[in-house]
């Protein structure tokens, strides 16, 4: 099964800018639909739907989320080993491969998130063989995680060239 729509549904469309896979379908001011198909019951599409009529998979009526509540993938530094598979799975493109300049790292490069795009879809952290990507809302970040998160973005060759 997949997420559906419901007939309160105003036609916004931001359930079909959000979504990852291009499932959700209709006119503007009108009912969208959601092709079961391509649905990767993923709930990105719930977490931005003003009308609230987006259900899950079990019939549960997802809820609207505010900008800072909303999922998005957060990277593990101390298991990420920068093999760049979630990357290749990303639908939005929005996981990058940083330069690490941290003598004490491992690792040559990190995974980064652009916060922009993400969507907390979870097909980063479906494809992660290291355990070290994880979608959380972002006012739910369990403590653990957070203290192995990057507080600011890696310094990148370009930024070291300017």
């Amino acid at each position: 099964m997949a997420y559906y729509i419901i007939e309160t549904c105003i036609g916004c469309t931001a359930c079909i800018n959000r979504c990852p896979t291009d499932a959700i379908s209709g006119e503007r001011k009108a009912l969208h639909v959601i092709d079961p198909d391509l649905c990767i019951d993923c709930g990105a599409c719930g977490v931005v739907c003003p009308a609230e009529a987006i259900y899950d998979t079990f019939g549960n009526l997802t809820e609207m989320l505010k900008k800072n509540q909303r999922p998005y993938a957060f990277v593990d530094e101390k298991a990420c080993t920068g093999c760049d598979k979630c990357a290749e799975r990303c639908p939005f493109d929005c996981l990058h491969l940083e330069e690490v300049n941290d003598p004490q790292s491992p690792y040559f490069n990190m995974m980064t998130v652009d916060e922009a795009k993400c969507t907390g879809c979870r097909e980063c952290e479906k494809a992660c063989p290291y355990d070290a990507i994880f979608v959380y809302r972002k006012d739910q970040i369990p403590d653990w995680l957070a203290a192995n998160i990057r507080k600011e973005p890696a310094e990148s060759a370009k930024d070291k060239a300017a």
